[in-house]
């Protein structure tokens, strides 16, 4: 089946992708997964334009910016990440990329809320085909010792693509209209996917493993794998219950800011942008720099460091949250924001090194899975249901109070639930290393 894996630079000698090569795929595999996240996240700074347009609740608006998308995203990402597996993943991942940014070019063409639900689901089918692929060729580009950075590197694709997507959407909303967000979006999307398709490097399975590949794992295999392992269910709980306060965060703070404390969406674009994208980028690095610095001595760094900065992050999130001035929630908020992010790189890790290379797609799939349905599927839709239930009572209000009720607690039993991964992570990982 060599013709099935062959894509751009090729292997040489060895096993290995030329150092071009690799970097090649570094590049485009991140703006691919920047217009992954800018795509799925540019609606949130778009809420209040498009709800005022089609008298939408703060439940519709959940439902469109979570748990519709959480669903169909997850019923194809096993599927999709099974197939990777077994095919060659930069095609996947190309093919992807063309079919989410079609679907958030036909978002602009939405008149109702079930057009937009639509093409939401288009999106999100297309977006289940990125980020399990892409963190399995990342994987094979770089040794254990040096992966936790290679992917927090990947994951400041997150950042980035908020921060284009909260700047670009608003400021060319305001000039011009929503719909346009949507057509410039998808645009540049369709330009990207060929040239990943054409240039990007498909490495050799396990490049830097000991142990010997072997063929993709079925997906029962992989599942029991996954259950069977305490660290990895504990991980996976924790990125679900951190997605909830994530993603509430980030798809509701443009409309706070707009709806609770009259910030204008210039204003919005030119200054909540920077400052969540600037806070999730150093969060993502403070937190790749110091579990690499830690991890040598034991792996529970992969656990206990990310449930130190939640835990501090509990009490800030609500401080900012009650702040008298949308710039003053800006201010308070970003050290949150930075911590909010330390679970991402070690949980991602963990994953890629406790699995065998013939399953990393799949399990990786799995951990977004639960990251998906339970933080996407409910954060967005918690915040709405309950801003729309505090209307009445509240005001403008609502959505401030609604977002503190959902986000602290949760935040609590994010750290509790990375102590409990902490107890065993250290012996599975001895564990697989020592039998390759």
């Amino acid at each position: 089946m060599a013709g099935l894996d062959a894509a751009g630079p090729q292997a040489q000698p060895g096993g290995g992708v030329a150092v071009r090569g690799r970097w090649i795929g570094v590049i485009l595999l991140t703006l691919a997964y920047i217009m992954n996240f800018l795509d799925r996240q540019i609606l949130a700074v778009l809420i209040e334009p498009i709800k005022a347009e089609m008298q939408l609740s703060d439940t519709q608006v959940g439902l469109l910016t979570g748990t519709l998308f959480a669903v169909f995203y997850s019923c194809v990402t096993l599927p999709i990440a099974m197939l990777a597996d077994r095919w060659n993943r930069i095609r996947i991942v190309a093919a992807a990329c063309f079919l989410w940014s079609f679907f958030t070019l036909l978002t602009g063409f939405a008149a109702s809320f079930a057009l937009l639900a639509v093409a939401r689901i288009g999106v999100a089918l297309g977006e289940a085909g990125g980020v399990a692929p892409s963190l399995s060729i990342m994987s094979d580009y770089f040794p254990p010792a040096r992966r936790v950075l290679a992917v927090a590197l990947f994951t400041c694709a997150t950042p980035m693509g908020l921060m284009l997507g909260v700047v670009g959407g608003g400021l060319i909303a305001s000039a011009y209209d929503w719909r346009v967000a949507f057509y410039v979006a998808g645009g540049i999307g369709l330009v990207l996917a060929p040239l990943l398709y054409w240039l990007g490097p498909e490495p050799p399975r396990g490049n830097y493993e000991v142990r010997p590949r072997g063929d993709a794992m079925p997906f029962l295999a992989v599942a029991k794998l996954f259950i069977a392992s305490p660290t990895l269910r504990w991980m996976a709980l924790a990125s679900g219950l951190f997605a909830i306060s994530a993603n509430a965060l980030v798809t509701w703070m443009p409309a706070l800011l707009m709806r609770g404390y009259g910030a204008s969406p210039q204003q919005v674009a030119l200054y909540y942008g920077p400052v969540v994208g600037v806070a999730l980028m150093v969060g993502l690095f403070a937190s790749g720099g110091i579990i690499a610095r830690f991890v040598g001595k034991s792996a529970r760094a992969y656990a206990t460091v990310p449930a130190v900065a939640t835990l501090i992050c509990a009490p800030l999130t609500g401080l900012a949250l009650m702040s008298d001035s949308w710039q003053m929630v800006l201010v308070w908020s970003a050290i949150p924001i930075a911590l909010l992010n330390f679970p991402v790189p070690p949980a991602l890790t963990v994953v890629q090194n406790l699995a065998p290379p013939e399953a990393r797609s799949t399990a990786s799939a799995m951990l977004m899975l639960v990251l998906n349905l339970i933080g996407i599927g409910l954060g967005p839709l918690l915040v709405g249901a309950m801003s729309d239930l505090f209307a009445a009572g509240q005001g403008k209000d609502s959505l401030r109070l609604a977002m503190i009720a959902t986000m602290v607690p949760v935040m609590v039993l994010t750290a509790l639930a990375l102590w409990m991964a902490g107890r065993t992570i250290e012996a599975e990982h001895a564990a697989a290393e020592q039998n390759p």
